[in-house]
């Protein structure tokens, strides 16, 4: 995604290819295969949807109206979450909420 992001989406051409491609079906499969791995399920193309796309009877989206966060927000987001975690003494997960108190009293 950062190469698509940085407008350098054919830096992730596999090299072994030896440049011996198409740019434009590259550009395609590249996008697509972006578009096939969204962090919502829901946004990722059916079967059907794909083999039109590589077909080129539809258009692929635009990647900008995908609605994705970018990894650099995404890295920001995780730092502060860690951040938080650490500075708490409690953590809470699906299981339940636990302390370092609780650790240190044996529970």
């Amino acid at each position: 995604m950062e190469c698509h992001q940085m407008d350098q989406i054919r830096e992730a051409v596999d090299p072994k290819l030896n440049s011996v491609y198409v740019i434009d079906e590259v550009e395609l499969v590249l996008e697509l295969g972006l578009l096939c791995s969204h962090q919502r399920p829901e946004a990722r193309p059916t079967m059907r949807q794909v083999t039109r796309y590589l077909n080129r009877d539809d258009p692929l989206p635009a990647i900008d109206d995908w609605g994705s966060i970018d990894s650099q927000s995404f890295s920001e987001m995780n730092s502060r979450m860690l951040l938080e975690a650490v500075s708490s003494n409690t953590i809470t997960s699906a299981n339940g909420r636990i302390s370092t108190t609780s650790i240190d009293a044996g529970r």
